[in-house]
């Protein structure tokens, strides 16, 4: 692979985690008062509006059946990491949760490499290690205060498996499939085996909750645009590692909205992730080429 399609993919990665970022903030705001059933229906609804609207605008609307049928597994597992990591959120502070889900790229690098053959680098084995204790340095205060729900544990290492299948699932279909068609199937698929268990579960949404939702699609869709073409041009033993920068754009919203300044700990295990996703993006050094001096007659 070429440096500079390295950096593009993991451009394109940080750019998913920053909108997936936001878009866990309001679904956070959304979960108390409305039924889980509710959320998960609408935030793919709302999806649904803006990539079918993008998949129009490039004249990708219409879908084939083989399309169709490769999104079915994808959709489950995505509508399966949905109402696991939503409902952790219900049951645990939300730092705790998102930890609990940097355990994906461990999952990543292993169903990556038994479904579709990536490489099990140690170069991208050491810096998910190294990462992950980016992650253990940031949380260590809170983690050991705070025991939270095993539900909501379980929950939320539940989330990291289905979330790693479905980008591994995404990053197979890549080679049949294009991103508009991918993201407008996979919302349409995921509200529809939404749809009977948020009626079951309808209650009134407000105005202002239906305008947050819009929202929460808005940017649903733009980082599936982003983290499917990030998958689509590297492996996902590559681009694991770059899921916990999330824990940073988490501390950055809580100082620009919240008024929450980051402990030593924080800034120190940030410090760590950030060494860790450079290490991974970096062209692996080419073995030296004996002289022909050296060379055996």
């Amino acid at each position: 692979m070429q440096p500079s399609m390295r950096l593009r993919a993991a451009g394109a990665a940080l750019l998913a985690v920053l909108l997936f970022s936001g878009l866990d903030a309001l679904v956070k705001a959304t979960t108390f008062g409305t039924p889980l059933a509710m959320v998960v229906f609408l935030r793919y609804a709302a999806g649904l509006i803006f990539s079918a609207g993008s998949a129009t605008a490039q004249g990708q609307l219409r879908l084939g059946w083989p399309t169709v049928r490769r999104a079915f597994s994808r959709s489950l597992a995505g509508a399966a990491c949905a109402v696991l990591f939503f409902g952790a959120l219900k049951l645990l502070p939300l730092a705790q949760t998102v930890a609990l889900t940097f355990t994906s790229p461990f999952f990543m690098v292993l169903i990556s490499a038994a479904m579709i053959g990536d490489p099990i680098t140690r170069r991208s084995l050491f810096a998910a290690a190294f990462g992950f204790c980016g992650v253990v340095v940031m949380l260590a205060e809170k983690l050991s205060s705070e025991a939270g729900s095993p539900l909501g544990f379980a929950m939320a290492l539940a989330s990291a498996v289905a979330y790693a299948l479905s980008m591994i699932l995404s990053r197979r279909d890549t080679a049949h499939d294009s991103v508009p068609q991918m993201i407008l199937v996979q919302n349409l698929i995921s509200a529809a085996i939404a749809l009977p268990f948020a009626l079951y579960w309808y209650q009134p949404v407000p105005g202002e909750t239906l305008v947050m939702f819009l929202a929460i699609g808005a940017l649903g869709t733009g980082g599936n645009y982003a983290i499917t073409w990030a998958y689509k041009h590297a492996p996902a033993t590559l681009l694991g590692p770059f899921e916990f920068t999330a824990l940073i754009w988490a501390v950055t919203f809580g100082m620009l909205f919240f008024a929450e300044l980051p402990s030593l700990h924080t800034l120190l295990g940030a410090a760590i992730i950030v060494g860790a996703c450079l290490a991974v993006v970096q062209p692996a050094a080419a073995p030296a080429r004996r002289s022909t001096d050296d060379a055996s007659p």
